[in-house]
């Protein structure tokens, strides 16, 4: 019997032992130290495909580019291939993006090669889309340019012209103003639009600080004070701009344009007069388009007798690559604006012009332009003639 009780009493111990045990918190596993070397990757479970929203969004290959007509117009970011649509758009297009021009609306003489460079001439003329409207629109759509450029003036039918050259061509076309006022926003535009930020901002602060400081002089010069003056062109020397026009804009700012004709030309080629009112007119300052009569007018009989010619202050509109004084009006006049105050009013503009000259030249035509060149240049447009 006590045998009996023996065994059951140590098998109840047994059991109140393994219960005890198995309710304890057992220590954690020793880990086996992992070796160097290859190991067999875990099958993981399947994951769902990233979303879209997940994916490393791309660079836009286009953008939406707001004109100064107010028109949106998608172009691409990358712009390599342009065309302007007139010579005013030529002009600036070649000082701030010549090696992107495609095609030029109109050709480039070898007087004007000397200083924009021989290989213009190799590039294909497409007309200019104002004016005459010759533009070829089968030989631009050819061609193939990322844009076609406008600048200049605003023309009423601006935007519907921009969306014509679209619509017969499938090329995008826009407008950028430019007049003596903002042609420096008009360079810092085009700067950014064509990847050319520096020399579009060099170009826009050249433009703002001639435009300020000719403005700035010429308030402290009163209007009594002011000579009159008149610009003639054409092979007669009987072509006038006539005052208050777009093409006359630098001539208005420097004194008294004697020329008032009724319903004046828009035209850069101006408005036909006569001898009579020329001689009534009798202006202080000529100015002679380079190619008119400049080496006659001493003597013909008829300018012999203007009070100008008789002076001596008679002087020939420097014109390469393009006129001083316009034709196209482009930034051209900004070279001109500054000539033509310093022939005017020597005491008040003293800056060294020849000096003035070959920055110009440099900064708009990349043209080093020596100090022979500028003599040969200006021999008949000087004080000291």
């Amino acid at each position: 019997m006590k045998n009996k009780m023996k065994i059951l009493s140590l098998i109840l111990a047994l059991v109140i032992a393994f219960a005890v045990t198995s309710c304890t918190p057992g220590k954690p596993a020793e880990t086996t130290p992992v070796t160097e070397g290859p190991t067999e990757t875990p099958t993981e479970a399947p994951t769902e495909a990233p979303t879209e929203e997940a994916t490393e969004p791309t660079d836009p290959e286009t953008f939406v580019f707001t004109d100064s007509a107010g028109r949106e117009v998608e172009l691409p970011v990358n712009i390599e291939r342009i065309v302007p649509s007139g010579p005013l758009g030529q002009q600036i297009l070649l000082s701030i993006a010549g090696d992107m021009l495609v095609a030029l609306t109109n050709d480039v003489s070898d007087g004007q090669a000397f200083y924009l460079g021989e290989h213009y001439k190799e590039l294909p003329v497409v007309g200019q889309f104002f004016g005459s409207q010759d533009m070829n629109m089968e030989e631009l759509a050819r061609l193939a340019p990322q844009v076609v450029i406008d600048i200049g003036e605003p023309k009423g039918s601006i935007a519907e012209d921009m969306d014509t050259i679209t619509m017969q061509t499938g090329i995008p076309a826009i407008f950028i103003e430019a007049d003596l006022v903002n042609s420096g926003d008009a360079y810092r535009t085009l700067g950014e639009l064509l990847g050319k930020v520096e020399k579009g901002a060099a170009l826009g602060e050249y433009c703002d600080r001639v435009y300020a400081d000719v403005t700035s002089k010429m308030n402290e010069i009163p209007e009594e004070n002011r000579y009159s003056f008149a610009y003639l062109m054409g092979d007669n020397g009987l072509n006038a701009l006539s005052e208050g026009t777009y093409h006359a804009t630098i001539m208005d700012m420097l004194g008294n344009n004697v020329v008032e004709v009724e319903s004046p030309s828009s035209r850069g080629s101006g408005d036909e007069i006569n001898m009579e009112q020329l001689i009534i007119w009798d202006p202080e300052y000529i100015f002679f388009a380079s190619g008119s009569v400049y080496s006659e007018v001493e003597t013909d009989s008829a300018f012999s007798t203007l009070k100008a010619i008789q002076a001596g202050n008679y002087y020939e509109v420097p014109g390469l690559p393009y006129s001083w004084l316009g034709s196209p009006p482009s930034v051209n006049r900004y070279i001109g604006l500054q000539w033509m105050a310093y022939i005017l009013y020597p005491d008040v503009f003293t800056e060294d012009f020849e000096g003035i000259t070959l920055e110009y030249y440099k900064l708009f035509y990349d043209f080093e332009m020596s100090s022979e060149e500028y003599s040969e240049m200006m021999v008949n447009s000087t004080l000291e003639k």
